[in-house]
């Protein structure tokens, strides 16, 4: 083995720690988890969204629902596991009352009606646009978390973002 391959950073060695004994006394502590670690981890859970990025024509109405409620549950976590002063607290705070939002609107319709109630409110412009704002407070932020942590993001998760400004000269 390479010495460079041995070489190990004091905050790597720290979070293979968790405890220090010597003469019978005895210490141990939990490392406190970084914000880029959290960040990496909700962004893998978004991932795998389907509702984030797939067409709405290959989509259940209710997966979507439960998915969106699912993503809301994995943002509250994050958001207690981040600290008050995290940038990534805030943007997670967006996400979640997007889902909010997006339940609201179209949630309690689609799990209640009819199967013929259920392909009209599905394929109306109600759903299609809360779905469309859902995406587009995702993307934005998304693009801010990864940003700031410096997160590289799948081609799907990728395809919500914003798109990239054109700058041409005039």
């Amino acid at each position: 083995m390479s010495l460079t391959k041995a070489k190990l950073t004091s905050k790597n060695l720290l979070s293979r720690l968790g405890s220090l004994s010597a003469f019978g006394f005895g210490i141990s502590f939990k490392p406190q988890e970084t914000g880029r670690t959290i960040v990496r981890e909700l962004l893998t859970f978004l991932e795998d969204r389907r509702a984030l990025f797939v067409g709405c024509i290959w989509e259940q109405p209710d997966h979507v629902v439960q998915s969106v409620q699912q993503m809301r549950t994995e943002l509250t976590s994050a958001i207690k596991r981040l600290g008050e002063g995290s940038p990534a607290a805030g943007a997670c705070r967006l996400m979640r009352g997007a889902c909010r939002d997006f339940v609201d609107q179209v949630g309690q319709t689609s799990l209640r009606g009819s199967d013929t109630t259920f392909a009209r409110d599905w394929q109306g412009e109600n759903f299609l646009i809360a779905l469309g704002i859902l995406r587009a407070t995702f993307g934005q932020q998304i693009a801010l978390l990864a940003h700031l942590y410096s997160v590289d993001l799948e081609e799907h998760l990728a395809a919500i973002l914003p798109p990239v400004p054109d700058v041409r000269e005039n």
